[in-house]
């Protein structure tokens, strides 16, 4: 997914003490070398000194880059153990990187939930809260959620701004044009029968566009510069200009060279959809066999697999090949069916979170999915029982068929919460949801309280101030 560009931008610029060098080669563009270099910091013997939180986390965001999703879920195990005696840190790590796994598996739901917790998060710093939002935005577009993506893209204009580190404005504004030439590109006069993204163009409002901006003086990100020029390529041939090809065949070269699997298909099946809409048919037939779509069986659910399906159907029209259109249009057509169900099984879980009103269902996306798999029944009993007063983490403990020091070592290392801590921040989001929900009038406060097993009004207010920094009368007068 072009995704992964903005991804490797945003690791590079998000934490403080990242090693420079390392650093430097992601945002060059140089990933294989910055994997080597880090490997050395990251894979010692036991005997040794274990490396600290920061390599290990650069080196797990450059796993998942590659692909290498498996090793990149152990390294991020291995960087949050790093960092346990931090408990807010922990928190706010696992779930950053529990937000951009979910999202290179597609869950986007999940990821959307992981990346708004962060901005909740006291814990969390400026750089991290930036981050998240990148992400956010990624997700809402690639949801096809494009006035949500606009939202949050603005969202991340502002705090970009008024951070010292202007890399963080330039990476906003190659955002900015690639949401644009994304948006041109699928418009496309030629492109109006790819039914999935034409509906959601057609209910795109231009007035919800970010104005455009222009990236600092000097400053240069050659692994964004790249991006923003090859974009500059597509947009041209699309319009019939195919002279733009060898500048875009060597972008692609050099995602190949690169190790970015995933990212090399995406552009071959950009390029390949601009050629469609330019008429340089023999171009794009040759850029979607160089994707190798066709070769992933495994991956079908994906939603890069809509555009290949639809860009052989097209390939094959324009060839006047009528009966492998029609075989290829009708399997493109189920799938779109088929991704549209699931996105409108999402997209209530988007839609509160875009508005600030996360429900049961959603919390249990983002924080059960931090857990080992053999806690995660211990979460759901746990957030099943919320409004039990007597609740406790021996009987939570029991009904999993666990020790309480084991499960407090699980929750204390994978959501930086003890389950104690956890049931009382997860009573006050769910006291806090209520009193936010218009449909459900509130007379006493207390009465919410005593609905999520809160009984005492100062147990009430001292931990609702501290999750939410307000009093619960203050947000009821909202």
């Amino acid at each position: 997914m072009f995704s992964t560009i903005y991804f490797a931008a945003s690791s590079a610029l998000a934490f403080d003490d990242t090693p420079s060098d390392i650093a430097s080669k992601v945002l060059d563009g140089q990933f294989l070398d910055a994997v080597r270099r880090v490997a050395q910091l990251a894979d010692v013997d036991a005997g040794q000194a274990q490396p600290g939180y920061a390599p290990l986390q650069i080196y797990a965001d450059l796993e998942l880059m590659l692909g290498r999703h498996e090793e990149a879920e152990e390294t991020y195990r291995r960087a949050q153990r790093a960092i346990r005696q931090d408990r807010d840190a922990l928190r706010v790590a696992s779930c950053r990187n529990t937000g951009w796994q979910a999202f290179f598996r597609n869950q986007f739901s999940v990821a959307l939930s992981c990346f708004k917790r962060i901005g909740e998060e006291k814990a969390a710093t400026t750089r991290q809260r930036l981050d998240s939002l990148v992400g956010a935005t990624l997700v809402s577009f690639h949801l096809g959620c494009v006035q949500a993506a606009c939202h949050r893209l603005a969202e991340l204009a502002t705090l970009a701004q008024a951070h010292p580190d202007r890399r963080w404005t330039y990476l906003v504004e190659a955002l900015r044009r690639d949401l644009f030439a994304q948006h041109a590109l699928h418009g496309s006069e030629r492109l109006a029968d790819h039914i999935y993204w034409r509906s959601v163009i057609t209910e795109f409002a231009a007035t919800e566009a970010p104005v455009r901006g222009r990236a600092p003086d000097g400053v240069e990100l050659p692994l964004l510069a790249g991006r923003v020029e090859h974009l500059r390529h597509v947009v041209a041939l699309a319009s019939g200009q195919t002279s733009a090809s060898e500048a875009l065949k060597q972008y692609v070269s050099w995602s190949r060279t690169a190790g970015l699997r995933d990212y090399h298909r995406s552009l071959c099946l950009e390029i390949t959809l601009a050629a469609i809409a330019g008429c340089a048919t023999p171009l794009a037939e040759a850029m979607l066999d160089a994707s190798g779509a066709a070769a992933s069986q495994g991956s079908q659910h994906a939603r890069w697999y809509l555009d290949y399906l639809y860009c052989r159907a097209k390939i094959m029209q324009l060839q006047m090949r009528t009966q492998e259109f029609a075989q290829f249009y009708g399997r493109y057509a189920l799938a779109s069916i088929q991704h549209v169900r699931a996105d409108s099984a999402s997209m209530p879980t988007v839609a509160a979170v875009e508005a600030q009103t996360t429900r049961a269902v959603q919390h249990s996306d983002d924080v059960s999915a931090r857990l080992p798999a053999k806690y995660r029944r211990a979460y759901r009993y746990l957030m099943d029982n919320l409004d039990q007063k007597d609740l406790s983490v021996r009987e939570v403990a029991s009904h999993v068929g666990v020790t309480e020091r084991a499960m407090q070592a699980a929750f204390k290392n994978h959501l930086g919460l003890s389950p104690s801590e956890l049931i009382r921040r997860q009573r006050m989001e769910r006291i806090r949801d209520d009193l936010l929900d218009d449909d459900a009038p509130v007379s006493r406060v207390l009465d919410v309280a005593n609905k999520w097993g809160v009984r005492h009004r100062s147990t009430l207010i001292n931990g609702y101030r501290r999750v939410f920094a307000e009093a619960p009368s203050e947000t009821m007068g909202r």
